[in-house]
């Protein structure tokens, strides 16, 4: 399995956010609130990465997928416990995303804490 680059994971990202964006400024707009916001991300990422091969719309325009370090497949828990890691990673001004660029296994925070990887798909 080649892992997925740092560019390719940013892009990905970037472009879930344009696909979400939209959601989470209407409810924001209509609530006043970002829970909102923030649970329909969380479905968003737990409902796709488990059960879409591993991969949100933004993972599969650039090619990549996420992957259980165990078993290949990701089961709704373990796509959720990422999802909700994403916050950890961010909380220190992204540290958790950047940590990839070192770590022998090119994992981020929140790949460790849900036992994944990003592989090319």
């Amino acid at each position: 399995m080649t892992k997925a680059g740092f560019l390719k994971r940013f892009l990905a990202a970037f472009i879930d956010g344009l696909l979400l964006s939209p959601f989470s400024y209407g409810i924001l707009y209509l609530t006043k609130t970002t829970a909102l916001g923030w649970l329909i991300s969380f479905a968003y990422e737990t409902v796709l990465i488990s059960q879409w091969n591993g991969q949100t719309v933004g993972k599969k325009i650039m090619g990549i997928k996420v992957v259980s370090t165990s078993s290949g497949e990701l089961d709704l828990l373990k796509s959720f416990i990422r999802a909700v890691s994403k916050i950890l990673s961010a909380i220190p001004l992204g540290l958790g995303y950047f940590w990839m660029l070192w770590d022998e296994k090119s994992q981020t925070w929140h790949d460790k804490i849900a036992d994944t990887f990003v592989v090319e798909a």
